[in-house]
């Protein structure tokens, strides 16, 4: 899977921004969680129950939400293990140096990610992270 940057905030309105979604998307993966077993429960006389899970990821497959979930499972991704601090871990570690966290998010192709009217500018994207960490 590979050693992956994330942001340190867990602060969810930072952790929206951060991953370019709209305001409230994080309160809507806990109603997410919820909503599946109602939709399990409401699919279990199913004849093809094969596909029961494909189609749940159909429903939110390309919605701020699947956005959001993958930006707390991936961050921003494989980055350049070199800009690791020597007193730090190398596959496990955090840091609050903005030199080195800016380095570290270019390292990552963050600026290839996709432009949004709101998209932070990387000093943003540094001061609401409150500090990276990877693991």
């Amino acid at each position: 899977m590979g050693t992956r940057l994330y942001p340190y905030t867990t602060d969810e309105r930072k952790l929206e921004t951060l991953a370019r979604v709209d305001r409230g998307t994080a309160k809507l993966v806990g109603l997410k969680q919820n909503l599946y077993k109602v939709f399990v429960e409401q699919n279990k006389d199913r004849e093809d129950t094969d596909d029961l899970d494909y189609d749940w990821h159909c429903l939110f497959s390309g919605s701020e939400v699947a956005k959001f979930e993958s930006f707390q499972l991936f961050g921003w991704g494989k980055f350049n293990l070199d800009l690791v601090p020597s007193s730090q871990e190398r596959y496990s570690g955090y840091t609050n140096d903005p030199k080195v966290m800016r380095e570290m998010l270019l390292s990552s192709g963050w600026q290839y990610l996709e432009q949004r009217p709101n998209t932070p500018s990387i000093d943003e994207v540094i001061e609401l992270s409150d500090g990276f960490y990877w693991s």
